[in-house]
């Protein structure tokens, strides 16, 4: 029994229209292992999952790993995607909680981004606690654009019993 999650994205233009969805299942890190242990334990200066964070990645991450991939070098005259542009806030009522299933709980997180820059061919998305990266999930490139809803939606399981 482990700890499995899937997610789900949807990308819809400014009249809701859909354009993209990506589904894939859900890698938890090393860190993010930890990051859970130490919230148990209540750790010091260790906080929730409060970003969601989009990267380049084309492969999933070695377990060690604790970012996501950079952005592509800017094409002449485009400047860097700054790092701001790239994370979108996790508030503490996009997650909900379902106890009731017989052997698992299930954490679902629902949040919204909103692209600042054009983003092409993003293919990576993960949690994170502050800068720390709890997952990895990674999916078809797919561009996102101002003006764009991207919704991604986790279901994550932590199994019980035996």
């Amino acid at each position: 029994m482990r700890i499995t999650g899937r997610m789900e994205m949807t990308v819809r233009d400014a009249d809701g229209a859909l354009l993209a969805r990506r589904q894939v299942g859900n890698q938890v890190l090393r860190d993010g292992a930890l990051l859970v242990a130490q919230l148990f334990a209540g750790t010091a200066g260790v906080g929730p999952i409060d970003f969601v964070q989009v990267g380049w990645n084309r492969e999933a991450a070695d377990i060690e790993s604790t970012a996501l991939g950079a952005p592509p070098p800017p094409v002449p005259p485009a400047e860097a995607i700054a790092a701001a542009a790239l994370r979108s806030p996790v508030r503490s009522e996009d997650f909900r909680l379902d106890a009731t299933r017989r052997d698992v709980v299930q954490v679902s997180v629902s949040t919204l981004f909103r692209p600042t820059v054009d983003l092409p061919e993003v293919s990576e998305a993960g949690l994170m606690a502050g800068n720390r990266l709890y997952n990895q999930v990674v999916f078809e490139p797919v561009t996102l654009r101002v003006g764009q809803d991207v919704t991604f939606f986790w279901e994550i399981d932590f199994p019980f019993g035996n």
